[in-house]
């Protein structure tokens, strides 16, 4: 069974956990095993996710996790950003369950959530690197407003917006 939650303190190693399994090419992979082996630190290089509490709640947004049969397999968070939206950041499914609409379930979630806090749309960014993620956004509603690239870079970073409809509830958020 499914379940989405918001963030608790302890969530912290399986999460980091998460953030490390690959989210480059085809990536729906059910032999990756579950539950997933809590990381012993944080990645390199995101403070946010070292730190969800101060990254996402902390600063006015939200962290969301979803539960499969009591496994950690999904995580995403929203923090106020520029012109009045919620900044989406740190999207993973675990490869295991992806194209099972966990991430989709996880997204809604986040947008609503966004509404709640008085937010008027969501963006967020991918790369050509991951073209699953780009066909799951463009299927989210999200549209493209800009493209980054830069000579150290082997992808182009693809920016999108989407605006969010009403402010309804999050169901089943604990």
């Amino acid at each position: 069974m499914l379940t989405l939650r918001r963030f608790r303190d302890g969530d912290e190693p399986v999460l980091w956990a998460l953030n490390a399994l690959p989210n480059i090419g085809a990536t729906a992979n059910p032999s990756v095993p579950l539950p997933l082996p809590p990381a012993a630190g944080p990645p390199a290089g995101l403070p946010d996710l070292a730190d969800v509490r101060g990254g996402f709640l902390d600063a006015g947004g939200d962290f969301l996790v979803a539960e499969l049969d009591g496994h950690l397999v999904a995580m995403g968070g929203i923090r106020p950003g520029t012109g009045g939206r919620a900044e989406v950041l740190r999207i993973r499914v675990h490869p295991a369950t992806r194209r099972r609409g966990i991430g989709r379930a996880l997204m809604t979630a986040l947008e609503r959530r966004a509404a709640e806090l008085g937010l008027r749309g969501t963006y967020l960014d991918t790369a050509t690197n991951q073209p699953e993620a780009m066909a799951f956004y463009r299927g989210l509603g999200y549209r493209e407003v800009g493209r980054e690239r830069r000579p150290e870079w082997s992808w182009t970073l693809v920016y999108y917006v989407k605006d969010t409809p009403g402010r309804a509830p999050a169901p089943g958020i604990r």
